[in-house]
C-alpha cells in the first residue's frame, strides 16, 4: 500500500530544472551510471549519479534539460559525492527515461 503525504509535505520537496553541462563515465558504479554536473541556475551547479546508461549517451546527455530534487543530503556514492537527485521513470525491461520539460525553461526552475 502506497503511504499518503500532505500537500505542505509535498511543498518541501525542491523538483528543480537544470542542464546537464558534464557527462563522465561511473565505472566505479555498482550498476552502469554517469557522474553529472547540472546548471540549476542561482542554485549553483550540483553533481550526480545517474543510472541512465541504457537509453543515453553522454553526447546526447549534453545540454539536456533534466528535472531533479535539489534539497536532499548529499550522499556518498563510492568514490563520488551525489548532490541531487535526478529523476526519471523504469520501463518493464528496467531502462531509467528522464523525466525532463518539453521545452525549454530557465535553470532552477521550480516545479509549479
Amino acid at each position: 500500500m502506497m503511504e499518503l503525504i500532505t500537500f505542505e509535505q509535498f511543498l518541501q520537496v525542491e523538483l528543480r530544472a537544470g542542464t546537464i553541462i558534464d557527462v563522465q563515465p561511473f565505472p566505479e558504479a555498482r550498476k552502469p551510471a554517469y557522474k553529472l554536473k547540472i546548471d540549476f541556475g542561482e542554485l549553483g551547479i550540483k553533481k550526480s549519479s545517474a543510472q541512465i546508461t541504457t537509453l543515453y549517451s553522454v553526447e546526447e546527455l549534453l545540454g539536456t534539460q533534466v528535472l531533479a530534487v535539489v534539497n536532499f543530503p548529499a550522499k556518498q556514492v563510492g568514490p563520488f559525492m551525489s548532490e541531487c537527485l535526478v529523476t526519471g521513470l523504469h520501463r518493464e525491461d528496467g531502462a531509467v527515461v528522464l523525466v525532463r520539460p518539453t521545452e525549454p525553461v530557465p535553470n532552477g526552475s521550480k516545479l509549479a
